[in-house]
């Protein structure tokens, strides 16, 4: 396997030591092997030859012995400097607990890890001037957390790729407050500009990304080298806020190392980019947020968000990350990524404006990982969205006789192609998988037992990372959404396209008669 599905959280975390920021760029590119105890992780950075000159492989061994976990700390350039809370339970030793989270003041990233602050003015605005100088801020969407920068400083849009270790073919997506201003970073006909004032005025703020061939203003950084570059207006207090105290368009994508599981709290950033120098704003639940929203005329540097001592952490509502639709010219619209605003609200908002005399179409793009070429939108490659351990799609649950034919077609070709259920875990939705299954598996989660497709939007990136974390977890089968009923579900297919792309497209069975999935 080349990902860490082989490895336990303890021998993780070695890694993770022992490679620091190269961790990330490096995480999905491994080889592995055991060998008198031995652990040697072969490694070839794919990605970071978009920033260093050098690209040769190399190679770290590990010795298999959890006794010896805690010295490492000691003899890795005391790279944990900020890991006194000991946390061992959940592979988060780089993660400060709820209580420092509370009381912590404005990260000054002295060594270079990042760190979470509650949202108060003060730090609202020591962020915003972060953004304004070059540095990175992940903050809270709607749809999920952003890692961004000042969109229009290149230098500083190129420090998002390192932290994430994301290839330079994958565009950022520019967030903006004013509709207004996002025609500024857009080159449009005039029948183009109706269209995109038809979109704002209905979507905006809120899920929906706006594609167009962009303005000089943009860094060709941003655009994958495509020249489109895409635009959005997040629906959420904080982001608004640090847009606004920024005086910049933020440049964002997803805050976390690429290709993994997106984040929905400001843990999951933690967990992925803890030795980058970047301030992660806390989302706090509270239900006066939105009347608190524009109060920043206080002098004095209360929260934004009132008691937040007493709050807790709140996840990104929708939960998946947003739309993206291209103008593609005057008549032809094209939905390139699904997400937090359907097909069918985008047709009929534009259908009741303009008839028949604008066409939107809809493409399932897969591209291979390794590519080459810059992209037009995010979350295209075959790979994305995908938790440390091998992912599948439940394809059947077999009976005996189903069994007897699936594994001779299979025995032709692999001896190795099933593992037992008690090493699974199994999400499900709508209640699917038959309750005598339940108990066998590793551990179990339902998306929505109810079969309500924005719960499992909001529930899924962070099911995921549960389910990565399980321990004694090999594999993960996820639920088949392009099967009736739930195919026909309003935006159905947008789940499902994160899901498709966490197992790779990856497809299993499920046997009855032996408690064992075959693949």
């Amino acid at each position: 396997m080349s990902r860490f599905s082989v490895l336990n959280n303890n021998i993780r975390n070695q890694i993770k030591n022992n490679l620091g920021k190269q961790f990330s760029t490096f995480n999905n590119n491994f080889n592995f092997q055991k060998n008198n105890n031995i652990f040697q992780i072969n490694y070839k950075p794919i990605y970071f030859n978009f920033f260093s000159s050098s690209c040769s492989s190399s190679s770290i061994k590990l010795n298999n012995n959890n006794n010896n976990n805690n010295n490492n700390n000691n003899n890795n350039n005391n790279n944990n400097n900020n890991n006194n809370n000991n946390n061992n339970n959940n592979n988060k030793n780089k993660i400060l607990n709820s209580n420092n989270i509370k009381s912590n003041k404005m990260c000054d990233n002295k060594n270079n890890y990042a760190k979470i602050v509650n949202p108060t003015l003060e730090n609202l605005i020591e962020a915003g001037n972060k953004i304004k100088n070059g540095g990175l801020v992940a903050f809270p969407t709607e749809t999920v957390y952003g890692l961004g920068a000042n969109a229009l400083d290149k230098d500083a849009v190129l420090s998002i790729f390192k932290a994430k270790g994301r290839p330079l073919t994958d565009p950022v997506i520019v967030h903006i407050i004013e509709s207004e201003y996002a025609l500024k970073l857009l080159k449009l006909t005039e029948k183009q500009k109706e269209i995109f004032q038809v979109l704002s005025d209905n979507f905006w703020p809120g899920p929906l990304t706006i594609v167009a061939k962009s303005s000089e203003l943009i860094p060709m950084i941003v655009t994958a080298e495509t020249g489109y570059v895409g635009v959005r207006f997040p629906n959420h207090p904080l982001a608004q806020q640090l847009i606004k105290h920024s005086g910049k368009p933020i440049a964002a994508p997803s805050a976390n190392r690429f290709g993994h599981v997106s984040p929905t709290t400001a843990n999951h950033v933690l967990d992925d980019l803890a030795d980058s120098p970047i301030t992660i704003l806390n989302s706090i639940n509270n239900n006066n947020n939105n009347n608190n929203n524009n109060n920043n005329n206080n002098s004095d540097n209360k929260d934004i968000y009132n008691n937040t001592e007493k709050e807790e952490e709140e996840a990104c509502k929708i939960g998946i990350e947003s739309t993206v639709l291209k103008i593609v010219s005057d008549s032809e619209l094209v939905i390139l990524r699904r997400g937090g605003v359907s097909e069918k609200s985008l047709k009929c908002v534009i259908n009741n404006k303009f008839k028949d005399s604008i066409e939107i179409t809809s493409i399932n793009k897969t591209v291979e990982n390794t590519t080459s070429q810059g992209q037009e939108a995010p979350g295209q490659l075959l790979t994305h969205y995908a938790p440390d351990i091998q992912t599948f799609i439940l394809d059947n649950i077999l009976n005996e006789n189903d069994d007897d034919n699936n594994n001779n077609n299979n025995n032709k070709n692999n001896n190795n192609n099933s593992l037992d259920l008690k090493e699974c875990v199994y999400i499900d939705f709508g209640n699917q998988l038959p309750n005598e299954f339940k108990d066998q598996c590793l551990a179990y989660r339902d998306l929505s037992e109810n079969k309500n497709i924005l719960e499992a939007a909001n529930q899924l990136f962070a099911v995921l990372r549960w389910s990565e974390n399980q321990e004694g977890a090999k594999i993960i089968l996820l639920p088949d959404l392009r099967k009736e009923p739930f195919k026909s579900l309003d935006n159905s297919e947008a789940v499902f396209d994160r899901i498709f792309r966490a197992a790779s497209g990856k497809q299993a069975n499920l046997s009855t008669f032996n408690k064992k999935v075959l693949f």
